[in-house]
């Protein structure tokens, strides 16, 4: 599932209205993706080769690319577009670079509210009415100096919900609610990598803008490694 969570659904019309307006940049000299769809037919046909253009609700232009490379073209095929029923996208993560299909970034507001929610629902998890009974609950912190920018945020979404799959992972081994005990706080700021690890009574965990949020498990390792 790497590269495609943030993806939304879109009628097939408008997907492929986003999609030729990106193609149409690409002739004009951007440096733009290459999009090898599969288009399924009503009459039970498919149809595969990459988008050349595409006119909104009446034709669909696609390519055989031949050796990777669309000049060398075998063929080209033509599709009326009230014959399509589904189209699938080889490589969606190219998807990713199409705005129009991608959930918006969360702001600042919405990232420190799913911050307390994830660190109390971890708490509530393991030690239900913890903070009822004046217990200190878990915590999620965030240092914002270069995360509070549309892709940092989007990395801090990411790490803030694998980390908590990590943490519940941990609390669910063998003393696992003791060990998951020990951790008070998990800070997030801006890094390199993105990694996890525990010092003292806190979870450190590096938000690299740059680079995909590595499996739950990965960052599992390195919080527990300090337990």
């Amino acid at each position: 599932m790497e590269g495609v969570q943030r993806l939304v659904a879109r009628r097939v019309e408008k997907m492929l209205d986003a999609l030729a307006a990106q193609v149409a940049r690409g002739r004009t000299g951007e440096d733009v993706p290459t999009f090898t769809l599969t288009l399924h037919l009503a009459q039970g046909v498919r149809l595969s080769g990459v988008l050349l253009d595409y006119l909104p609700r009446e034709a669909i232009l696609l390519a055989s690319a031949k050796e990777g490379l669309l000049s060398r073209s075998e063929s080209v095929t033509y599709v009326e577009f009230t014959s399509v029923i589904a189209v699938t996208v080889d490589s969606p993560a190219v998807l990713n670079q199409v705005p129009f299909l991608l959930r918006p970034a969360l702001n600042r507001e919405d990232l420190l509210r799913q911050a307390d929610r994830l660190a109390h629902g971890i708490t509530e998890q393991f030690w239900p009415g913890e903070q009822k009974l004046g217990g200190k609950p878990l915590s999620f912190e965030v240092d914002w100096v270069e995360l509070d920018t549309e892709p940092g945020r989007r990395a801090l979404e990411d790490a803030m919900n694998a980390v908590a799959h990590a943490l519940r992972l941990i609390g669910k081994e063998p003393n696992g609610r003791d060990n998951l005990r020990r951790i008070a706080r998990v800070a997030f700021a801006k890094g390199r990598n993105t990694v996890a690890a525990l010092e003292g009574d806190t979870g450190k965990v590096s938000v690299d803008p740059s680079a995909p949020v590595p499996p739950a498990q990965a960052l599992r390792k390195g919080l527990a490694a300090g337990l």
